[in-house]
């Protein structure tokens, strides 16, 4: 499996109000590309539920949410529904589906595929993972949704450096999702938690900021979920010298970490008891220099590209495995 949509290939397609644009819609777009093509959106309000069943990407010309803007036309479907894998989505602000369960990037059963760099509002489900893996979310801000980012029957992908603020349910929900690797993102001030596990076990979860009234809660069965790697020079999302485990507040800016920083390495020296057995053994504090925004990451593109595809490259010998029967959701029907 590679990522090709950097190919020499591809071809660029152009989507705009005006004449000089190949097409009016992305859809329409969408529709004449072929694999590996790239349709380049220019900034407009886009009134469209996309279906993508082939591996292109779809990119703002900007790079950058701001004026590039999907709005669900029917509601009760999901904004862009991919189908199919190594599928980019770049630079769009999406917004409109409120339909229970209803997502502004959905992925189904989809492999390799990035979404990045987008805004995404005023949804039931930000961005919504069934039964997808090896898959990449980087540097996507995500508020005002039910759930901000909702991984089901998925693993092995990587949700790094995203931005999950004020949703009203919660931040990031992973139900039978295992092995995933969540690290960068910040989740903030989320009304039920800023992270859910139902039955997920095996992920890798350091270096994020939660700020919620509850920062965590279960359900089910989670099993060896590692909340720190070892201690590791370079700056975590708190400001400090170190990475390890991730920084611990309450919706108040309280601290949740007590104890000391004896040899002042930015990590607290007592581990921070999350609840039914889960630990970060390397809790973060806060630098008084760090910048209040800098949690969320702006990563550039061309790295993000890179990064992704080494971490692609990885994967490509695993065996994908198999899901059983549908799983319950546990989703209220009523709409906000």
């Amino acid at each position: 499996m590679m990522l090709s949509a950097g190919s020499a290939a591809a071809r660029r397609i152009t989507v705009g109000d005006d004449d000089y644009k190949d097409y009016s819609s992305i859809q329409e777009a969408v529709d004449a590309a072929k694999a590996r093509d790239i349709v380049y959106v220019y900034s407009g309000l886009y009134r469209e539920n996309v279906d993508l069943e082939k591996e292109i990407s779809i990119r703002s010309i900007s790079g950058t949410p701001e004026n590039f803007i999907v709005k669900a036309k029917d509601p009760n479907d999901h904004v862009f529904h991919v189908k199919a894998n190594n599928v980019t989505i770049s630079g769009f602000s999406i917004k409109g589906a409120s339909d229970p369960e209803k997502a502004g990037i959905y992925l189904e059963s989809t492999h390799g595929t990035m979404i990045s760099n987008n805004r995404l509002s005023d949804n039931r489900l930000g961005i919504y993972l069934s039964e997808s893996n090896t898959n990449m979310l980087n540097v996507n801000d995500i508020s005002g949704n039910d759930v901000g980012i909702y991984l089901q029957a998925s693993r092995d992908n990587w949700v790094i450096n995203n931005k999950a603020k004020e949703n009203f349910r919660k931040g990031i929900f992973l139900q039978a999702s295992d092995e995933n690797r969540l690290t960068g993102n910040i989740l903030l001030l989320n009304e039920e938690f800023g992270l859910m596990l139902s039955d997920s076990s095996k992920n890798l979860i350091y270096n994020n900021f939660f700020q919620n009234a509850a920062n965590v809660g279960y359900d089910g069965i989670n099993l060896e979920n590692v909340w720190n790697t070892e201690k590791k020079r370079g700056a975590s999302i708190a400001g400090g010298p170190y990475t390890g485990g991730n920084y611990w507040t309450d919706d108040k800016s309280t601290a949740l970490c007590i104890g000391d920083d004896v040899n002042d390495d930015g990590l607290c020296d007592i581990s921070y008891d999350l609840g039914e057995g889960n630990i970060d053994h390397m809790p973060l504090i806060l630098s008084s220099t760090r910048v209040q925004a800098s949690p969320f990451i702006i990563t550039l593109p061309l790295l993000a590209f890179a990064i992704f595809s080494l971490w692609l490259a990885a994967f490509v010998t695993k065996k994908v495995m198999g899901w059983g029967d549908d799983l319950d959701h546990d989703f209220d029907d009523d709409d906000e």
